[in-house]
């Protein structure tokens, strides 16, 4: 299999090294991976790194060798691309309605948009209704800012939602349902300590109140509300099985009393909170139709299920799908709210927008286009199968998005001066898009003899080497010293490495840099015309990377690395 995949990964990562000067990309040939042999997806862990091997075999060649070989292969199967869509909904009646209840205790990631834009999307497929819901009834999790924070990015990539539910304005709502529960016979009122009810759960034993009337039940439930009970000393619970094989469905806890930590948008108006899963099975029995979200709810939906028939509302269609793993090389930092907050506390990044996160802000600052995670969310959809992704495969999808729309323009890391002895008066006319003359093209032009430019040191070349300065000439290189010295050899393309350059112009160079996920900051010099950018425009940084960018200072301009 190692080999039928190299061979695969070979092929296509010479097809990417012609159409990028001889220079392929992992990310772009995972995507054409994809395509010819869907079936590998789920096993993007695994390939990753042979495809990586085959670029670098691959990215070593001569550009020669690497297109008379790429002669040898079949690309018919690249033309047969197409986007299936998501799968039907199952028992779709007169109306779908979906939904995506985040907590506001973070911003979104990788993760929650998953479920965000499947269930948006579903929505959308069947022209129902998609609800925003801000589960917020534990109030020490929620914090104001977040509530606005959520919008935002949902609406960053292009979620658009019909209605909007805040389940802390619901909590009278809430208390009429906890009656029905308790005079259903399926809720009850417990007084034990947390220590007992622990014992009890243990021991798969009834705790005494478990058998109370309805009556007690109900005087006691309105104890509760009245604040006769102190905070840990009386809960609502709903009466399954003491000694059911699951722990989580022993007569779980549905309503708890918090009077130390007031709510950020009611403060102290309620004491008495429901949790997630009462709050949720109301809702959803009240308002949607098809739950989308991952498979470690499966234990939620049975105990929502029984509370949803207890007090008389529709039971929805349940879809869970599998864990997402994101691997990202470039970040020391994983997928998960915990790990960021640690993160912040830290002060090892600048907040929930660093692009080393997987947030979606983190994300978008880098250039990652709303419309890749839409093709990578529907692709993958509701899978249940738990799936290991690393992040090349959607750089992949955004590359052949980007190498459409975004300009070209000279960036040199780590400037070393270049003296071209001899040279021609030029006027040199360089498109921003070789594909899209509509783009524009920017001009420069260097008069007869000495031209002064820039290039960066690792493109350095010996002495004796030829070279092609890209869109310009060739230089033959004389002397390498603290100035590179050349001399001009002809206008003629030939099969000689091309490397980029920043023209000398007075004293108007344009500092540039170019902040990594890993943390790292590339410094470097970019040509003249990029000082017409705008704060979030995405460009190609020829033969470096696509870039975003954060802001244009007029002598300094810097850029977010979105992936070569």
């Amino acid at each position: 299999m190692n080999e039928e995949i190299y061979e695969l990964a070979y092929k296509y990562a010479l097809k990417n090294a012609v159409e990028h000067d001889g220079k392929a990309s992992v990310g772009a040939v995972v995507g054409k991976i994809f395509v010819e042999r869907p079936d590998l997806k789920e096993k993007a862990k695994d390939i990753i790194p042979i495809v990586k091997k085959a670029v670098e075999d691959v990215n070593a060649l001569p550009p020669a060798r690497q297109g008379e070989e790429m002669k040898q292969y079949d690309y018919s199967a690249l033309q047969r691309e197409e986007r299936k869509g998501l799968p039907e909904l199952p028992n779709v009646k007169d109306h779908v309605s979906t939904r995506f209840p985040p907590e506001p205790g973070g911003y979104i990631h990788l993760g929650n948009l998953r479920s965000a834009l499947v269930s948006y999307l579903y929505a959308r497929k069947y022209n129902g209704t998609f609800i925003l819901r801000f589960e917020d009834t534990n109030p020490a999790k929620p914090k104001l800012p977040y509530y606005d924070a959520i919008r935002e990015d949902l609406k960053a990539v292009g979620i658009k939602w019909d209605k909007e539910i805040i389940e802390s304005d619901r909590i009278e709502l809430y208390y009429e349902y906890a009656k029905k529960l308790i005079e259903s016979g399926m809720g009850y009122v417990c007084t034990c300590s947390a220590e007992e009810m622990k014992k009890y759960r243990e021991e798969k034993r009834a705790c005494p109140h478990r058998d109370q009337s309805v009556e007690e039940n109900l005087e006691l439930w309105d104890k509760m509300l009245e604040g006769a009970f102190g905070e840990g000393e009386a809960v609502l619970r709903l009466k399954i099985d003491p000694a059911h094989k699951n722990p989580a469905m022993r007569d779980p806890v549905l309503f708890r009393i918090i009077t130390s930590v007031p709510h950020p948008r009611t403060g102290y108006k309620y004491h008495v909170y429901p949790l997630y899963n009462f709050a949720c099975a109301i809702e959803d029995g009240l308002e949607v139709t098809h739950v989308i979200r991952g498979k470690e709810h499966q234990t939620n939906g049975e105990i929502q299920r029984i509370i949803q028939k207890a007090v008389g509302l529709n039971t929805p269609e349940f879809i869970h799908f599998g864990r997402i793993h994101v691997e990202d090389k470039d970040s020391s930092i994983p997928m998960g709210k915990r790990y960021i907050r640690q993160a912040l506390r830290e002060g090892t990044i600048e907040g929930w927008g660093d692009v080393r996160l997987p947030t979606v802000r983190a994300l978008l600052n880098r250039g990652i286009l709303p419309e890749t995670l839409w093709e990578f969310f529907e692709e993958i959809g509701p899978k249940k199968s738990d799936l290991h992704v690393d992040m090349e495969y959607i750089y992949g999808i955004n590359s052949k998005k980007l190498d459409e729309r975004a300009k070209r323009f000279f960036f040199v890391e780590d400037p070393v001066e270049l003296i071209v002895e001899n040279a021609p008066a030029v006027e040199a006319r360089i498109p921003y898009h070789p594909d899209h003359p509509e783009y524009g093209e920017r001009t420069y032009k260097l008069p007869e003899g000495e031209h002064r430019l820039f290039i960066a040191r690792r493109d350095v070349p010996k002495p004796g080497d030829e070279i092609r300065l890209m869109h310009l000439y060739n230089i033959t290189v004389k002397d390498v010293g603290e100035k590179i010295v050349a001399e001009y050899s002809g206008d003629d393309i030939k099969k000689i490495p091309k490397i980029q350059w920043v023209p000398a112009i007075g004293e108007s160079t344009i500092d540039a840099e170019i902040l990594h996920p890993s943390g790292e900051k590339i410094h470097g010099i970019i040509e003249y015309w990029a000082q017409g950018l705008k704060d979030g425009d995405i460009v190609q940084l020829e033969r470096v990377c696509f870039a975003r960018v954060k802001s244009n200072q007029g002598e300094k301009i810097t850029f977010y690395w979105t992936h070569r």
